[in-house]
């Protein structure tokens, strides 16, 4: 799972506040080249979006479930047909959880000893959170201590500072609201950002980001 999302290169994360378009939003995502979606569990509609997601895209489409905080939430994100588990937070009991579902668990964390309590716990992503308020320099900084942490910011980075990150050592970069808005827009403007978003990426495996 870590060598597929390092090479999505980016989570959409759909916090919608309307779900009736979700799956054709998920749709024009992976249509213009993100292949990994995050749909948070805190609206009652998110595990159909999930559901009709997996029945929708090809074997692989990363889906995963967000705002992940109960063991509950783990086995219904399983049910779904869930790879992965977002959680905003650190919690070892939880992060054991997700393990024990066989999912993979990417919990966040914004200190060191955050950091240290996901890895212990058995995590191989961290969700460095919240990323844009701490900056790449934040990101660096604990790439010194936990030298080859698979890192995926998320919280306030923009669409386009994915390039920036992933220079950087992100293994990924989560997107929200900048990318998929609560209340999802005009879908060729997502797949504007979306394909924006997969040029950077791209750039950054080529070597040839500047």
């Amino acid at each position: 799972m870590i060598d597929a999302i390092r090479a999505a290169g980016a989570v959409a994360i759909l916090r919608m506040t309307d779900h009736r378009d979700g799956v054709a939003v998920g749709t024009a995502l992976y249509e213009a080249g993100l292949r990994a979606m995050e749909v948070t569990f805190d609206h009652p509609d998110a595990p159909g979006t999930l559901r009709g997601l997996r029945a929708a895209l090809p074997g692989d489409a990363l889906l995963g479930a967000g705002t992940i905080r109960t063991p509950r939430q783990v086995e219904q994100a399983a049910a779904c047909g869930a790879r992965y588990c977002v959680s905003p937070h650190t919690d070892a009991a939880l992060i054991r959880a997700v393990l024990d579902a066989g999912l993979e668990p990417l919990p966040g964390a914004g200190t060191a000893t955050e950091v240290a309590t996901a890895l212990d716990a058995g995590a191989r992503l961290v969700k460095l959170f919240p990323a844009g308020p701490l900056g790449v320099p934040y990101m660096r900084a604990l790439l010194g201590p936990f030298r080859g942490t698979a890192f995926v910011p998320t919280g306030g980075v923009g669409h386009e500072d994915v390039g920036t990150w992933l220079e950087a050592g992100a293994a990924a970069v989560g997107l929200g609201s900048d990318l998929v808005p609560a209340v999802p827009d005009d879908l060729s403007r997502i797949a504007a950002r979306a394909a924006r978003v997969a040029v950077q990426i791209a750039a950054v495996r080529r070597g040839t980001a500047s």
